[in-house]
Formats: structure tokens, sequence, C-alpha cells
């Protein structure tokens, strides 16, 4: 069977302080993070630390994207580039958030992904 050249994929998420891996870009794939929105339902400001998660010969590798942002009671925020920006991870690559705190927070992504063959 062939494989799609092109599949979109939908995350949801409740955020935590441990930490969630929200995405991991599949083996023989590039996939294109189309956008991240976060929702703060909670009635207290809340924020959220996001980072590009690679492998390297020493473990993970965090880049982050956003670092204890804020996000206002009953308010919203795109993390990547004001909802403009794309993010491009390659095989293994991967999105990882911490919450500063539990039940505040939730999210959405949209990812393109795209067959390397």
């Amino acid at each position: 069977m062939a494989t799609a050249l092109n599949v979109f994929r939908t995350v949801t998420s409740n955020l935590f302080t441990s930490g969630n891996v929200l995405y991991t870009a599949p083996s023989r794939k590039t996939s294109i993070v189309l956008m991240i929105q976060i929702s703060n339902t909670s009635n207290t400001t809340a924020n959220v630390s996001f980072y590009h998660r690679a492998n390297s010969s020493l473990g993970f590798t965090n880049v982050a994207l956003a670092e204890r942002f804020d996000i206002p009671a009953g308010d919203s925020a795109s993390v990547i580039g004001g909802g403009t920006g794309k993010l491009v991870l390659e095989t293994g690559q991967s999105v990882f958030a911490r919450a500063g705190d539990n039940n505040k927070l939730q999210l959405v992504m949209s990812i393109l992904e795209t067959a390397n063959d």
C-alpha cells in the first residue's frame, strides 16, 4: 500500500506542570506545525513554556519557543509566530510543553505530515 504524501493531524491536550511531549514527527516524515493555540480556562493568569526537542548524542536538546509565557484568565494565545509562523520537525523531533499550573491550559495544534520517500 502506498504511503499518503500529505496527512493533516490535529493534536489536543491539557497541559501539566510535569510536562507533555505533544507530538513527535514519525519515521520517514517531515512535519510542519501550522498552528499552536493555547486557551486559559481558569480565572487566573497561567503561564506555559514550549520547546522544540531533538535527540542528540548527549540526550535531548530543548530549544525554547516560549519561556514562562503568561496567558491571562479566559484568554488564548498563539505560540508560533503570532499565528503566522510555522515550525518544521524532522523525523524524531518533538514539541514539548510545560505549564506553570495544572488544570488551567488547553492546547490545540495543527500539523501537516509529509512523506520523505
